[in-house]
Formats: structure tokens, sequence, C-alpha cells
């Protein structure tokens, strides 16, 4: 009688053996070596720990992703060639952490020939080791046909770099189906200039890459903000929208209305900053409180200034109101200087403008304002929030 190895278990009750037999049966049955089993064992989470550098934890996340596999066989390759044209350990760490699937990849008809063509248009392999270590799971696929249309479009390795490191596909969407008519969709019927495409395809390159039908329902939503298409704000709204559901941004909507504003004012406000929809509701309020409360502003301020709104509370917004006070406090010029003016210089300017040509009047200026400004990391570095 022919035995079965991968399932011996089932047969035992009809075999005709004594119980002794049956036991040393199952005993040898068990020492017999099986392929896809042993193959399959060594292929584990303790394969990631031990190849890619995971922590445990991390290690049981990705393996989630890739337990199919039956053999570390395609592993193997991918990382030994990934480490054979210098990518670094710490970025593979990164790239399999992030989407593990990535060791599924084709060296032969994906790997090799994306990193090839990449160098060709003038990616050092720093830069490729980035770009793998943030979007890994962009190397799954063949996008090296497509690498000279979208070096035209953007115009720069600089450019398509930093397109390639957000977290969407659209190097692997069709061009004819997709792509062109997208783009030809923001040219013609949003008015958008090569260079606004730029910006768009930088910030959120999932907005090209999504169907046509998709972005013309995106492009009717920024509409529905009051921003007209003709506005170089509509290329900011609809940034906006491609990242937020309906829901959400009726929410912050509402929410710039509890604060005191109408909807006169919340248009206004919306229609020259859309990008404040992106900051989380907690984060406004708190803002608008400080401004209203403690650094001297009214309404009137934030809607015709909502950059105010925009900028870092830690960061910009308290420490130069603390040289405001002092300034006041000392009747200095620019005591009578709305916020405003003090946080749009750049740092430099903002030290040499407002901060060295008083210490001699206000001992103590610049202490207090790098005081301030350090008082930021105690508080653990919260900076804008954005969704």
């Amino acid at each position: 009688m022919t035995m079965s190895v991968s399932r011996p278990p089932s047969f035992f009750p009809i075999l005709p053996l004594s119980t002794s037999v049956r036991l040393r049966l199952r005993l040898r049955l068990r020492r017999l070596p099986s392929v896809s089993v042993s193959a399959s064992q060594s292929f584990s989470p303790e394969y990631l720990i031990h190849s890619c550098g995971l922590p445990s934890d991390e290690a049981v996340r990705a393996y989630d992703k890739i337990r199919h596999l039956k053999s570390p066989e395609k592993p193997d390759a991918v990382l030994r060639f990934l480490r054979d044209i210098g990518i670094s350990d710490s970025d593979i760490r990164r790239a399999v952490s992030r989407d593990a699937r990535v060791l599924c990849s084709s060296v032969e008809r994906n790997l090799r020939p994306n990193v090839a063509k990449l160098q060709e248009v003038g990616f050092s392999i720093h830069d490729i080791s980035s770009i793998i270590s943030r979007n890994p799971n962009l190397f799954k696929f063949n996008f090296a046909p497509k690498i000279d249309f979208w070096f035209g479009v953007l115009g720069s390795v600089e450019n398509l770099s930093v397109a390639i490191r957000r977290p969407h596909n659209f190097l692997t969407m069709n061009l004819e189906k997709a792509i062109l008519p997208n783009l030809y969709f923001l040219k013609d019927h949003c008015g958008f200039s090569p260079s606004q495409i730029v910006r768009l395809i930088r910030s959120a390159p999932g907005v090209v890459g999504c169907s046509t039908e998709s972005l013309k329902k995106k492009a009717q939503r920024a509409d529905k903000l009051g921003i007209a298409r003709s506005s170089g704000m509509f290329l900011y709204a609809l940034i906006t929208i491609s990242k937020l559901s309906q829901h959400t941004i009726d929410r912050r909507l509402n929410n710039l209305k509890s604060l005191g504003l109408s909807q006169e004012e919340v248009n206004l406000i919306v229609s020259k900053d859309p990008l404040l929809l992106g900051l989380k509701e907690k984060l406004v309020s708190s803002k608008m409180e400080f401004l209203l409360k403690d650094a001297g502003c009214d309404k009137l301020d934030v809607v015709q200034n909502p950059t105010l709104l925009n900028l870092s509370l830690e960061n910009r917004l308290i420490p130069r109101n603390v040289v405001r006070k002092l300034l006041m406090s000392k009747g200095s010029p620019p005591a009578n200087y709305k916020l405003i003016s003090l946080v749009t210089p750049t740092e430099k300017k903002f030290v040499e403008k407002y901060v060295l040509p008083y210490e001699h009047v206000i001992p103590g200026l610049h202490r207090a304002y790098a005081d301030a400004c350090a008082r930021k990391k105690k508080c653990g570095n919260r900076l804008v929030s954005r969704v």
C-alpha cells in the first residue's frame, strides 16, 4: 500500500496494525523530510527580523502581507539585489516595515529595469534608496517605460523625486486612459499652467492618478468652496479636496463658524487659504483663542490674514508674541505693530529687525525669544497637524 505523507493521521484508523506499530510509524513519518513544510517554516516573521532588521512587533505585522510565500527564495533575491546596488540597510528595513510586499517583487522584470531607468535620468543611488524606503509598493511594478513621459511633464529630477516619494502609484497608471485625459482636463477646464500642474503632482499625485470622472467630481467639490477656477487658490482647493472627505470639510467649515465667524467671513478665509481646511478643528480653535485673547488680534485681523491660522503655535506665534509684548512694555517703535507684521518675516530677518536693534533697550530680549523658541521642544515639539 502506498502511504501518503501529507495526510497520515486520517489513514491510521483503517490500517490493520497494532498500536505499537502505529506509534512507531507515526514517529517515522514525522521525521520524513517535507519540502513544503520545512520551506514554509523557514519563511516566517523570524526571517524579517534576521534578514531585514525589523523589530519583532513590526516583523509580525509585516509578515501578514506576505504569509502566502512558501520559501524565502524571492525575498532573498530582492534583498541581495538591493544590497548589491547600495541600498542602505536602514532604508531596506523601513521599506519592508512599510510594505513587506516589496520582497515579492521580480528582480529582473521590475526592480532592475526601474533602478536602471531612474539612474539613466539622473537619480543617485541615495535618491533611489530614499524612494524605496518611502514608497516600496511602487517597485512591484515595472514603471521604467513611463519615466521619460513623467520627466517631460515634471521637468526635473527633483520634481519627479518629490512626487514619487508620495504614497501613490501614479507612475503605474495607464497614460492614454487616465493620465493624459486628466492633464488635459486640468489645462482646459481648470486653467492650470504647466507650473501649476507640476505643483499639483508634487503635492498630491493621486489627483492626476485617479479616474477622469473622479477628478471632475473633485473639481466640482472645490467649486462649492466658492473659489473660482481662474484663481490661483483653486489649485490648493483641489489639493485639499483630494485629501479630505466631504463630511470632514463640512465639519471644519462649521467649526470656523462656531468660533464666531459669519458665513461670509468663513468663505473669505477659505478663498484666501483653502489649505486651512487641512487643519484639525482642535488646533484651529486653540490658535484662534490664542490670537484673540493673547496676541492682540481681532476677528478682522484673522479674516484678512488667514495665514495666522496656518502658522505653528509653538514654532512661530508664541515666541514672536513674546517679543511683541516685551517691545510694547517698553514703548519701543514696533510697539503698535500687529502680530501679523512680526510673524511673516523669516527667522533671520525677524531677529535682525525686531530683536537685535532693541537688545540695548530691553536687556535679555534675545534670551527671552530664544527661551520661547526652545520651549516648543519641552512641549514635545507639537507642530501644525494636517490630515
